[in-house]
């Protein structure tokens, strides 16, 4: 995001926010797929001119990116390790209720939007145990091993629980399945 000296420019936060939300309008409509969404719709609703969209993303990709790290502000402000002890807990607590709820199981048949959800939610738990590396953490395995081992995981059983909303499984329950499905010697003690 630009600033002016030490000030954020408030027309930059304005442009992200008007084509944050209008995406998220777009994603959260009943029968919209992402894959179908153009620039130009998105544009439209954020009422902001395809150029300057440009001027602050590449593409779609880089909005759905930017728009989900808005909508998990909250779960990133957490310790690191209490985000990897009890993952699926963590995310829970921010994503029920959340917008991003809403959006992940109207995209559930899109392709493009799945591959791309559970690749951000790997990309994130990657970066955790990156940071765990450095605050001195030991491996018994190498780090970038484990890391893209429970970030697939993780983001895999992310959407799973998502799309099996309805079965009311728990935060608990999934942490608990999470725990049967990783190798005891590998995960956080």
């Amino acid at each position: 995001m630009k600033t002016v000296g030490k000030k954020v420019d408030l027309r930059v936060t304005r442009t992200h926010k008007l084509l944050t939300m209008a995406l998220i309008d777009l994603l959260s409509r009943q029968g919209q797929r992402f894959s179908n969404i153009t620039i130009n719709e998105i544009c439209d609703q954020a009422m902001v001119h395809r150029t300057t969209f440009y001027k602050h993303f590449e593409d779609k990709f880089a909005l759905l990116s930017s728009t989900l790290t808005w909508c998990l502000r909250d779960y990133l402000q957490m310790d690191v390790e209490k985000r990897l002890q009890q993952p699926l807990q963590s995310l829970s607590g921010i994503m029920l209720g959340n917008v991003l709820t809403t959006i992940v199981q109207n995209q559930k048949e899109d392709e493009a939007f799945n591959d791309f959800f559970r690749n951000y939610i790997g990309e994130l738990f990657k970066q955790d145990f990156l940071e765990l590396k450095r605050r001195g953490k030991q491996f018994a395995l190498p780090v970038e091993l484990v890391a893209e081992f429970h970030s697939g995981v993780i983001s895999l059983l992310v959407t799973w629980w998502i799309l099996h909303f309805e079965e009311e499984i728990t935060a608990e329950q999934m942490d608990e399945y999470y725990y049967q499905l990783v190798n005891e010697n590998i995960r956080l003690e």
